[in-house]
């Protein structure tokens, strides 16, 4: 037992010094807050450290934050410097999942030994393998949720499969406050307890978890109003946008999504083995039935994981947002080690932590993870230049990633967009997802934006502005634009407008 136990210890260190290794080898030649996300986290962090709120503070009137719960921005908070510029302290925030790559490491490889019950050199290579993976380094290159949320949840199976109900739900609970999605591995804790453990445990442990998120639960309904139904998406909670998109076209909720998602879904399985898309969509979705045959084998050996993994994917399915390979990439360690324990054999196990190992090394040696920040970095930082010199520093400015405008450059912004992916299930043009001309009248007639950003990079915003320009002539000016599709146009917000309304 103590040779065991040693070779744990070993095993755990590795991992730790390993992960630390990846991060420190990570390419940082992008600028961060491209993502969206990671700029909003920022600009919550600056809140909750500057001023001592939870608010957005980049929107006229500073409403409170409704959409991302405050565990992430607060460890940010942490990191934020009030004698900093905003922009250096944006840099400053990517160290910190950088110096949490280690013990992330670490710990997904203790859930591959204590929850999934794989040989402890073989959880390490797994829990290497899937931190370097590209659908997981996207995430902790910049400052965003997942890693913090991976390793809590982590823990969480640890102490779960050591029979300890209520520590795990304290764990999974903060889970949930770094990444609503960690809610239903919470969930699959208290079913386990209810089904192996007995009813009344259940209940103790539900009444806690249910205790430890009310304040949130409250907070949310007390400020349930704090954006105009506009901005609901882009901003507002969760909750709000799902049940704006029921009323908007519930059957495409209800029945297209979930249809749609199981192929998504598959196909993200799928490239997550390969490391990326280099194989056809048809081949890496064969791939995803294969990996979800083996996640269903691997039921018995890790029930409370496999619980969790399984209601994750659920709410995947459910959720109208067809971006499947971004949520599966958000657990990706975890769903590596459900591989290996559905696969008979240790030969068959360290075979995938080998050729997991060797797709994560080439992606990263050919950049994969990063890809996507490098070309986005390359697009908006010369297109943040230029808007500085155009546009007047006091200047309401709408673009498509209003935090990221207004950490660099100092104005109030608003998006230039309102987040309708639903339609996307019903049309299959992905440009509709972010609105059109009367998605963005209506945030042009309650903010009255001076100027109107459109980038070069995605849909986003381009597609509404078109629709605008075209159903109301005068209510955009072009002001600039560049060879590679870039405008900022000038808003008449007073001019007659009354754009047609998109039913679906």
């Amino acid at each position: 037992m103590s040779s065991w136990n040693s070779g744990r210890t070993r095993s755990l260190l590795v991992a730790l010094v390993a992960g630390w290794g990846v991060a420190f080898a990570a390419p940082r030649d992008f600028t961060v807050g491209t993502f969206v996300d990671d700029a909003q986290y920022a600009v919550l962090a600056k809140a909750i450290r500057a001023h001592g709120t939870y608010r957005v503070l980049n929107l006229p009137g500073a409403p409170v934050e409704t959409k991302y719960p405050p565990g992430w921005p607060a460890v940010l908070a942490a990191a934020w410097s009030p004698e900093r510029p905003d922009t250096a302290n944006l840099d400053r925030l990517r160290a910190v999942n950088l110096a949490l790559l280690g013990p992330v490491t670490a710990l997904v490889a203790l859930a591959g030994v204590a929850a999934f019950g794989l040989a402890p050199p073989l959880a390490a290579a797994l829990a290497v393998a899937g931190v370097a993976a590209p659908v997981f380094l996207r995430f902790w290159t910049i400052p965003m949720s997942e890693p913090l949320c991976v390793a809590l949840v982590a823990v969480g199976l640890v102490v779960a499969a050591r029979g300890r109900s209520l520590g795990a739900v304290l764990f999974l609970v903060g889970a949930t406050y770094v990444r609503t999605l960690a809610a239903p591995f919470l969930v699959a804790v208290l079913i386990l307890t209810w089904r192996q453990v007995g009813r009344r445990q259940a209940a103790v442990a539900a009444g806690v978890a249910a205790g430890l998120l009310l304040p949130w639960a409250l907070f949310l309904a007390l400020h349930a109003s704090a954006v105009p139904p506009a901005l609901l998406g882009v901003y507002g909670s969760y909750g709000q946008w799902y049940s704006a998109s029921l009323r908007a076209d519930w059957a495409t909720v209800l029945l297209r999504v979930p249809a749609q998602n199981g192929l998504l879904l598959l196909t993200a399985l799928g490239e997550g083995v390969a490391g990326w898309r280099w194989l056809p969509a048809h081949v890496l979705a064969i791939v995803g039935v294969s990996m979800t045959a083996l996640l269903w084998r691997g039921r018995k050996s890790s029930p409370t994981a496999l619980a969790g993994l399984a209601l994750y994917a659920l709410v995947v399915l459910l959720w109208p947002f067809a971006q499947a390979g971004r949520f599966v990439g958000g657990v990706w360690p975890l769903v590596l080690l459900a591989l290996a324990a559905g696969l008979p054999g240790r030969r068959s196990r360290f075979g995938l932590a080998a050729l997991a190992l060797a797709v994560s090394a080439v992606a990263f040696v050919r950049g994969e993870g990063v890809s996507a920040h490098r070309r986005a970095s390359a697009a908006t930082v010369p297109l943040l230049e230029t808007v500085r010199q155009v546009i007047p520093r006091d200047s309401l400015i709408a673009a498509s990633d209003p935090a990221l405008y207004y950490l660099v450059l100092g104005n109030p912004t608003v998006p230039n967009e309102r987040m309708r992916s639903y339609r996307w299930y019903r049309l299959g043009f992905w440009a509709t997802s972010w609105g059109l001309g009367d998605d963005l009248w209506a945030i042009v007639r309650r903010y009255r934006p001076a100027y109107l950003v459109v980038e070069r990079r995605g849909a986003e915003g381009r597609y509404a502005a078109g629709s605008l320009a075209r159903q109301c002539p005068g209510v955009l000016r072009e002001v600039w634009r560049s060879n590679g599709g870039e405008f900022v146009f000038a808003v008449a917000p007073d001019q007659p407008c009354a754009p047609a309304a998109t039913v679906h």
